[in-house]
C-alpha cells in the first residue's frame, strides 16, 4: 500500500521528534540524579527506637550474633541470641547498641562492637484527621509532602474543603499551625511543604475548630510558615 505524501511527512515528523527527545538511558545517574530527586534523610541520632520498629543489629565478626530484620516488641524488647530480650524502646539506637554490647560482655565477648541501624521507625509517625476517608495514624519512613499525607488516609471526602489543610507543629516546644490550599498544590501554583513526624494534618477548617478547640480561631490562612496557636506570633 503506497503512503500519501501527507502521512509520509507525518511520519518523517515524529521521527525527528522522538530524535530530539533524550532516552531513558540518558537520563541523569550518580549525583547529578541526587541533585534532581534528593535522597531521604537518614534518621537522625536523636530518633528513639519504638515498639514494631525493625533494626539491623550488627556485632562485629559475630555473623551468628548479628540481626537482619529484629523487631522490637510490643513491650520494647528486642531478642538477641544468648542474652535473650534486651529493652531499647525509648533509647537512640547507639544507646541501645552500648547496652546490647555491655550485655554481651559481661559473660560472652571480649569488648564486642554492636551497631544498629533502624531499617524501618514505626514511631516516626503523623496524624490526619478531619475530612478525609481514612484518617488516623500513619508511619513515615523517608520524606513526605503534604499532598502525600493526605493520600495516606486515602484522600479527601468528596465535600472536603481542599483549600483549608491545616498543619499542626510542635516547634521549639510550642504547638503551632498554619493552613495550606491543596487545591492549588495539586494545580502545580503553590509549593506542596514538607510534613515532618509529629505533626498533624487536619482537613478542613470546621474539623480543625473542632478537634483542637478554640485556639486555632485566630490562625489565619498561610501560604507558608507557622503560627503560635496562642495567638503568639
Amino acid at each position: 500500500m503506497q503512503m500519501t505524501i501527507r502521512q509520509i511527512y507525518a511520519a518523517m515528523s515524529g521521527c525527528a521528534l522522538l530524535s530530539a527527545c533524550a532516552s531513558v538511558e540518558q537520563a541523569p545517574r550518580g549525583d547529578e540524579a541526587y541533585a534532581i530527586i534528593p535522597p531521604a534523610p537518614a534518621i537522625g541520632a536523636d530518633y528513639r527506637l519504638s515498639p514494631d520498629d525493625v533494626l539491623r543489629i550488627q556485632v562485629y565478626h559475630e555473623p551468628d550474633l548479628s540481626l537482619e530484620d529484629a523487631q522490637v516488641n510490643a513491650a520494647g524488647m528486642v531478642r538477641m541470641p544468648l542474652i535473650g530480650d534486651v529493652p531499647v524502646a525509648g533509647l537512640s539506637s547507639g544507646d541501645a547498641a552500648d547496652l546490647i554490647a555491655d550485655r554481651l560482655g559481661q559473660r560472652y565477648l571480649v569488648s564486642p562492637q554492636v551497631t544498629i541501624f533502624v531499617k524501618k521507625a514505626v514511631g516516626r509517625r503523623i496524624t490526619v484527621d478531619g475530612e478525609v476517608r481514612e484518617p488516623g495514624l500513619f508511619p513515615v519512613d523517608g520524606r513526605l509532602t503534604l499532598s502525600q499525607a493526605v493520600t495516606l488516609a486515602k484522600g479527601p471526602t468528596r465535600l472536603a474543603s481542599l483549600s483549608q489543610i491545616i498543619v499542626v507543629r510542635q516547634i521549639d516546644g510550642e504547638r503551632q499551625a498554619a493552613m495550606f490550599d491543596l487545591a492549588a498544590i495539586r494545580r502545580g501554583k503553590a509549593a506542596d511543604p514538607e510534613i515532618l513526624p509529629g505533626d498533624m494534618i487536619i482537613v478542613g477548617l470546621s474539623r480543625a475548630k473542632a478537634i483542637l478547640g478554640g485556639t486555632l480561631l485566630a490562625a489565619p490562612a498561610l501560604a507558608a510558615g507557622f503560627i503560635a496557636l496562642d495567638g503568639k506570633n
